[in-house]
């Protein structure tokens, strides 16, 4: 199995050593997807499906820690990773981390470990220990919120109307500001605002 170096890096604290680990770089796991809310909408054989958030990616992977070429255990790397599910005492939360290899790097937290031991000296120190690791992405609130502000609606787009939602309430979603609610009004023939239906189709146009 070709192996190759990568490495583990707590980015939430500051100087945090590298954890060196062995990996293949040809079999890992990657999932995205995104969550969808089904909306029952009278007459239809099957509800319409309304976009609610994206889903972190997922990366899954077999690491290999491995001590026999010095002769010495894992032990310090094994703890190191560890360290990186449990609830840190400053940050009240698992740390952020980063995996990389070559010029390839994902950021996000650690949500699962899964330990191995596969080889142990005559003392019953741990000399190779085989690890399966699933890592989710990870962005912050407030550069989240950035890019959605560089991202505001710059062209005409779709919304099914949800039980209980109002034109405000829609325009805060579009474009934070729920008094825009006339924009969309205008665009889709609205006279009676407060009575649009469940399930109705919108046009939501660009801000102006």
């Amino acid at each position: 199995m070709p192996l190759t170096k990568a490495t583990i890096t707590n980015i939430s604290l500051d100087g945090a050593p590298p954890i060196e680990v062995l990996f293949n770089p040809t079999d890992y796991t990657i999932t995205r997807g995104a969550n969808y809310a089904e909306i029952p909408a009278p007459g239809l054989a099957t509800p319409i499906l309304q976009f609610v958030r994206g889903e972190a990616s997922a990366l899954k992977m077999d690491l290999l820690l491995d001590g026999t070429d010095a002769r010495a255990d894992v032990h310090d790397r094994l703890e190191a990773l560890r360290d990186l599910v449990r609830i840190d005492s400053e940050l009240h939360t698992p740390p952020v981390v980063t995996f990389s290899w070559g010029r390839e790097s994902f950021q996000g937290v650690i949500t699962q470990l899964v330990e191995k031991m596969t080889l142990f000296d005559q003392n019953g120190a741990v000399l190779r220990s085989r690890l399966t690791v699933t890592f989710k992405s990870y962005e912050s609130v407030d550069v989240q919120s950035r890019e959605t502000a560089r991202q505001s609606p710059d062209r005409t787009r779709i919304h099914i109307v949800r039980e209980g939602e109002t034109l405000p309430h829609i325009a805060f979603h579009a474009y934070g500001d729920p008094t825009m609610w006339r924009l969309i009004a205008a665009e889709n023939d609205i006279d009676r605002p407060r009575f649009v239906a469940t399930g109705a189709t919108l046009r939501i146009p660009s801000a102006p």
